[in-house]
């Protein structure tokens, strides 16, 4: 009996043991990955910390007075990688410049600048249900040195930042989980073909998240030209050397519009109103129908890619849940998406119904974050380590400027903070 008990002991201290010399060597082995790439960080928390009572204007004018200071002390070519030249939306008659970010609010933006634009009121409204592809046209935006001027003329200077993590979970699933030209040219970089549905029918591209994100390592390490969706925000907008007046972020992007339509001059009451309006009325519809009309679009630009309709149509609507606009118990509703042709004069009717169903069981505020959070940590959770390292010296300046954690998402339920900062 003696001898058996021995024996458990031994076993239970030789197992102690292992969990010591396995947790040992996964903090060893994730030095690089666990420390912050960006020294000033505790700076960053000192410094936000006086400011988080403060008002949403005071915090965004805040922002862009920390990155300044920065701007100063940092090495920019240390994070440099090859991309396009910095785009801006323009509104002239109101002195205002935007950044043009994807995946950072971009299509809202460029829809309140032509809000702003448009010589009629009673058109207001029409620019927050224009589809992603009409909004991004190059119509209202300057860019290169066509952009100097209008910087001068500019009284109001606007940027809009983003985790870099969660941005590019969100490129992923619009422009490589869905169809599109992005995905196909990471497919044929892969050698890899088609993805196959449940019904045996292939729909988009064999690529998973973790090639996704070694290629963006893999194109900024060999200094080839990144799409702008993957550029790192404070390159795509030069914030060193334009010097915004506010820094958004797009956590927190419907306060900071607010705060840019109060600050943007030669506003008329009656066009506040009606951007106000629209935006507070037509929020919901408007998300929704933007996204299905671009979808639409890209169907049918790339229809080889996915023959059966339905099966795309099925991709979008794991796309919705994974945003946190549809429940993620609530079935792809075949029967009713079954009757569409999923052509462009449809896209108003497949929105409407779409709603419908989601109505049956939505979501509330909280409950759409905790999905998008939930989504999103799924996602990072078996990437490689030594990639989550080869990103953060990518997006360092990302990190560094915004203050956002370098830290990845975690599956388990720990609300991932920002520095101390919101």
């Amino acid at each position: 009996m003696r001898t058996l008990k021995n024996r458990h002991m031994k076993l239970c201290a030789m197992f102690v043991l292992s969990l010591v010399i396995v947790s040992w060597m996964y903090i060893h082995r994730n030095a690089d990955y666990m420390n912050c790439p960006c020294p000033e960080r505790n700076q960053f928390a000192k410094e936000s910390s006086q400011e988080r009572n403060s008002s949403e204007v005071s915090i965004m004018m805040w922002r862009a007075k920390y990155v300044h200071k920065m701007c100063e002390q940092i090495i920019w070519n240390a994070s440099y990688v090859h991309a396009r030249t910095p785009v801006f939306f323009y509104s002239k008659p109101n002195g205002l410049l935007a950044c043009k970010s994807p995946k950072t609010g971009s299509t809202f933006m460029g829809a309140l600048i032509r809000a702003l634009n448009q010589p009629s009121i009673n058109k207001v409204s029409g620019m927050f249900l224009l589809g992603r592809n009409k909004i991004h046209n190059g119509l209202h935006e300057v860019w290169d040195i066509l952009a100097a001027e209008p910087i001068k003329q500019s009284t109001l200077t606007v940027m809009i930042t983003r985790d870099p993590y969660s941005r590019l979970f969100s490129t992923f699933v619009d422009k490589y989980f869905l169809l599109g030209r992005l995905g196909r040219e990471l497919a044929t970089h892969l050698k890899r073909g088609f993805r196959e549905d449940r019904n045996n029918e292939y729909c988009g591209y064999d690529i998973t998240f973790q090639e996704f994100l070694d290629y963006i390592v893999f194109l900024a390490q060999s200094m080839k030209e990144l799409n702008e969706h993957m550029v790192p925000v404070a390159q795509l907008c030069d914030v060193c050397n334009m010097k915004y007046d506010l820094i958004c972020r797009q956590e927190s992007l419907s306060e900071g519009i607010t705060e840019v339509l109060r600050l943007t001059k030669n506003v008329t009451s009656s066009r506040l109103n009606a951007i106000r309006q629209s935006i507070n009325t037509t929020s919901p519809y408007a998300s929704m129908l933007s996204l299905i009309s671009s979808q639409i679009f890209d169907y049918n630009n790339h229809r080889q890619d996915c023959p059966n309709q339905l099966s795309f149509m099925r991709k979008m609507w794991k796309t919705f849940q994974v945003q946190g606009l549809v429940n993620s118990v609530i079935k792809f509703p075949e029967e009713i998406f079954s009757g569409f042709l999923f052509v462009e004069k449809e896209a108003q009717a497949i929105t409407s119904a779409s709603l419908q169903v989601i109505q049956s069981n939505p979501l509330s505020k909280k409950q759409r974050q905790q999905q998008r959070l939930t989504a999103l940590t799924i996602a990072y959770r078996n990437i490689r380590w030594q990639t989550i390292v080869n990103l953060q010296k990518v997006f360092k300046l990302d990190f560094l400027l915004f203050g956002y954690s370098n830290y990845p998402p975690i599956i388990y339920n720990i609300t991932r903070t920002t520095n101390g900062y919101i």
